[in-house]
């Protein structure tokens, strides 16, 4: 006899009760007046999870929890614990569980999940970063800019220059064009998914000479060779479609990739694409003046406008100055 508890079918309250075992053939169990009668065979056993105790089900959904299991006939007991329910009964293993798993996490989204958004970048038609690059653009002069007010001579002077820069550079994914918006904020440029470098005039007015104006261009056109725009945009892109997948809740991801189009504009890149654009244009700079050295008094000028209150959106969006200065002086061509 095998003493525990017993819960008749469908239902939650407890009762005291024994089990009988006649030989291997017969289970006979005993509770509130009741008596329970089948074959063994047709007992059948919980599966064992972490310290859950053993349920022994009858056919007719009676359950007996024997208070010592070791009392319950060996064909009765659970199996050795194998070794997964020995690691779902291990605290060292469960945390370890969790700091892998966060680990994994980390390291899918730091190198995992750039390469996957290259990859994919390089793979979508050109109609999308197109668009998205057009949509961008539309809602910035919507919202924010407004017409150049450089002098005509010097938008066309600006434009055919930029022209120049793009035929010194190996081919782009994309076809740049120059793009010249005034905004009172402070000087500025970034690149767009489509190609569209835009310089704002108080930066154009910041620029002493060419060669500093140019070190702003050819680093926005690094962002384009790189596809850095677009591929960011995948990338905050797939971040934002799997928590629509997870809650359930989605949109159009043409209009979440504008969205988040405009907010790459403002709010920058990553160090790395950064540090990358940078490379690149002091490349070129050094190949058409002979050093970067335009690169480096360009920031310091923008340095010096934000000291100033000049509000240098640009040096706020790409961070880390005066180291940036420091590799632009000593960049040495390969």
């Amino acid at each position: 006899m095998v003493k525990g508890t017993a819960f008749a079918a469908g239902e939650s309250g407890k009762h005291e009760a024994e089990l009988f075992v006649m030989g291997e053939t017969k289970a006979i169990l005993r509770f509130d007046g009741k008596i329970i009668e089948c074959r063994l065979d047709e007992v059948s056993r919980s599966e064992r999870i972490g310290n859950l105790p053993l349920q022994l089900r009858f056919p007719e959904g009676e359950l007996f929890i024997a208070n010592d299991e070791s009392d319950l006939p060996y064909s009765l007991q659970a199996k050795k614990r194998g070794w997964l329910t020995r690691l779902e009964s291990s605290k060292t293993a469960i945390l370890s569980s969790i700091a892998a798993a966060l680990l994994f996490m980390v390291a899918f989204f730091y190198i995992g999940l750039p390469g996957i958004s290259k990859g994919i970048t390089q793979l979508l038609p050109d109609e999308i970063p197109m668009a998205v690059g057009e949509h961008v653009m539309s809602q910035l002069d919507e919202r924010m800019f407004t017409a150049s007010e450089l002098d005509t001579e010097r938008q066309q002077a600006l434009n055919q220059r930029f022209d120049e820069l793009v035929e010194m550079l190996p081919p782009m994914p994309v076809k740049p064009k120059l793009v010249l918006r005034n905004w009172k904020q402070g000087p500025n440029a970034f690149a767009l998914s489509d190609g569209t470098v835009v310089l704002l005039d108080p930066l154009v007015n910041l620029a002493q000479t060419d060669a500093q104006l140019e070190s702003v261009i050819l680093h926005e056109l690094g962002h384009v060779y790189h596809q850095h725009v677009m591929t960011g945009l995948v990338r905050s892109t797939l971040i934002s479609v799997s928590v629509a997948v997870i809650t359930g809740e989605s949109t159009g991801v043409i209009d979440m990739m504008t969205g988040l189009g405009v907010l790459a504009a403002t709010a920058g890149y990553s160090r790395a694409d950064e540090e990358e654009s940078d490379q690149f244009a002091a490349k070129y700079l050094s190949a058409i003046y002979g050093d970067a050295s335009a690169q480096a008094e360009m920031f310091a000028l923008l340095g010096e406008a934000h000291q100033t209150g000049g509000m240098s959106q640009w040096l706020s969006s790409h961070p880390d100055t005066e180291s940036r200065i420091e590799a632009a002086n000593s960049f040495q061509t390969e």
